[in-house]
């Protein structure tokens, strides 16, 4: 483990599952939010729960980047790349003038999803409204039986 390691917080965040599953498949290479620890996060991890109906972390992939922009900047430069339609992004970020893009890169989907029981059983995990930061222990949890 760098140095850099002990400072890194992996995230997770709750994605409608259209979003998710195209996250880890590597389509969708940006997530757009409101609100996001700006500045802490390159190289962390950004775990995807899907909501749901799914329910279930289904991936994770590295943040490259966070980018604070002008809401008009982000559709212009982004919108192809979040999947998402113009009246749900205008309705996102209703009220703001600047939101947050998460770049990301190397997904990873998880052969076996990490359903919400067993992150509650073994974590006391709840799903977030936008962003928690990932306990140590969901490491663990990855690791093939």
């Amino acid at each position: 483990m760098s140095n850099l390691d002990l400072f890194r917080r992996d995230f997770i965040l709750s994605i409608k599952p259209e979003y998710a599953a195209r996250i880890v498949e590597g389509l969708k290479t940006v997530e757009l939010r409101r609100r996001f620890p700006f500045g802490a996060a390159t190289d962390a991890r950004m775990f995807v729960y899907a909501s749901a109906p799914v329910q279930a972390l289904i991936g994770y992939a590295t943040i490259l980047d966070v980018e604070r922009r002008e809401i008009e900047e982000i559709w212009e430069k982004y919108s192809r790349v979040a999947f998402i339609k113009r009246s749900d992004f205008d309705k996102y970020f209703r009220d703001r003038t600047k939101g947050f893009v998460i770049r990301l890169g190397q997904p990873v989907r998880l052969v076996t999803p990490i359903a919400l029981s067993t992150l509650k059983a073994e974590l006391g995990f709840t799903p977030p409204q936008s962003f928690t930061y990932a306990d140590d222990g969901l490491d663990r949890l990855l690791q093939p039986s």
